[in-house]
C-alpha cells in the first residue's frame, strides 16, 4: 500500500498560506530610496545635491495635493493653479536650464530657469510656512 501523498501538498499550501497572511518585515530603507534633486542638466553641480525624501517631506508638511508642488502651467507657460498638474515631467522639460535658454517653456528664452525654479519653489514655501531650510547647507548636505 503506498503511503499518501497529501502531507506535502498539504505543507506548501500551508507555506503558501502564511506567506500571503503574514504582514511584511520592516526593512531598513535603501539608498535607492533617497532622491536626491539634481538633475542632469545642471551639471556640473557646485554643492551636493539637495536630498529630498518625498513622501516623508510630504507627510511632515501635510501636503496632500500634488499640484501644491507640481504646478500646472498655461498655453504660453505661465504658472497657473487651475491647470493640470505636472507630476511625473521633470522640471527640466519645462524649464530652461539658464536664463533664455533650452528646455520646453525656456526655448522661447521666457520663464523662471531651472535653478531659480527650484530655489523659489522650495524655499519660498518653506519662508511661507516659517518651516524648513531656507539656507544652502539646509538642503544640499553631504551623504
Amino acid at each position: 500500500m503506498k503511503a499518501p501523498r497529501s502531507l506535502p501538498v498539504a505543507a506548501i499550501l500551508a507555506a503558501a498560506l502564511l506567506f500571503l497572511l503574514l504582514p511584511p518585515v520592516p526593512t531598513a530603507p535603501a539608498q535607492d530610496d533617497m532622491t536626491h534633486l539634481a538633475p542632469d542638466a545642471l551639471a556640473p553641480h557646485s554643492r551636493p545635491a539637495a536630498r529630498f525624501v518625498h513622501d516623508t517631506h510630504n507627510e511632515k508638511a501635510k501636503i496632500d495635493e500634488c499640484g501644491t508642488c507640481h504646478h500646472g502651467t498655461t498655453e504660453d507657460g505661465r504658472r497657473d493653479p487651475a491647470a493640470p498638474t505636472s507630476e511625473g515631467t521633470p522640471c527640466a522639460d519645462c524649464h530652461a536650464v539658464h536664463e533664455g535658454g533650452g528646455g520646453g517653456v525656456g526655448k522661447t528664452g521666457k520663464g523662471t530657469p531651472l535653478e531659480r525654479a527650484y530655489h523659489r519653489q522650495c524655499m519660498g514655501c518653506h519662508r511661507e510656512q516659517g518651516k524648513g531650510p531656507t539656507a544652502c547647507g539646509g538642503c544640499h548636505t553631504k551623504v
